[in-house]
């Protein structure tokens, strides 16, 4: 053998790491994360504890390359991460690729922080369904129609049981409270149906709905939840979060 090293046949070809796929994909999912998060998730998949600032390195790839863009959008939040087009079509995901809106900004870092806390407890044993997931399955509605209210998220057990996640931030009217609540503990399909009429003889979609309520909105989802029929009271638990 030379002394010249040889060069390796991938040279100059681009290599995934678990890191990559994985972040970029729930990237892709929630829409946008921030540094902190990335490094969490980053623990979870090195097992180990992994910094923001080892998190920026890795992102720094994406960013290099023009998977991903990066700014700080909140005052005193660490910088947001989410895909470009490019990034979205290494992802292999079909959502749209834009700037976070700042209106909805702060409710999905909430969705994500509650995504990662389940995923923490459930590491290998659920899979997370996303709003962004199931609104891409809502077929187009006619003029008049509703659309369904989407939960913020779906975690699916092994077994087939799926809890609706929730999280409520800024406090609506206990009647809206009460009718999105009414909405998700009596659906018995997917929202890929193109017919509002519900089966009877089908079970409940949501073995379970979980209300991640702040502080602010915690007395009217308790009071809306107090309202409703006791079938339907025991499958929904309120968590004070956070």
């Amino acid at each position: 053998m030379s002394d010249t090293k040889r060069r390796r046949r991938d040279a100059g070809s681009v290599r995934y790491g678990p890191r990559d796929l994985i972040g970029m994909g729930w990237c892709a999912t929630q829409g946008a994360m921030r540094i902190d998060q990335l490094a969490q998730l980053f623990s979870q998949i090195d097992g180990r504890p992994v910094s923001s600032d080892a998190a920026r390195k890795s992102v720094g790839r994406w960013l290099d390359r023009g998977w991903a863009a990066s700014q700080t959008l909140l005052k005193g939040q660490p910088p947001f991460v989410w895909l470009t087009p490019s990034g979205m079509r290494v992802s292999g995901l079909p959502f749209p690729s834009e700037e976070p809106s700042l209106s909805t900004l702060a409710h999905n870092a909430d969705v994500t922080t509650i995504r990662l806390t389940i995923q923490t407890a459930y590491p290998s044993d659920i899979r997370w369904r996303s709003e962004r997931s199931m609104r891409a399955v809502v077929p187009p509605r006619t003029r008049g129609q509703r659309s369904p209210h989407l939960p913020d998220g779906e975690v699916i057990f092994p077994d087939g049981r799926i809890v609706a996640i929730e999280r409520e931030r800024v406090a609506k009217t206990i009647e809206r409270t009460r009718n999105i609540q009414m909405g998700l503990l009596t659906r018995r399909y997917d929202y890929d149906a193109t017919s509002d009429v519900v089966v009877a003889s089908l079970p409940p979609r949501y073995c379970a709905v979980h209300y991640y309520a702040s502080d602010e909105a915690l007395s009217v989802v308790q009071k809306a939840a107090a309202s409703l029929p006791g079938d339907l009271a025991s499958r929904l638990q309120i968590v004070r979060w956070p």
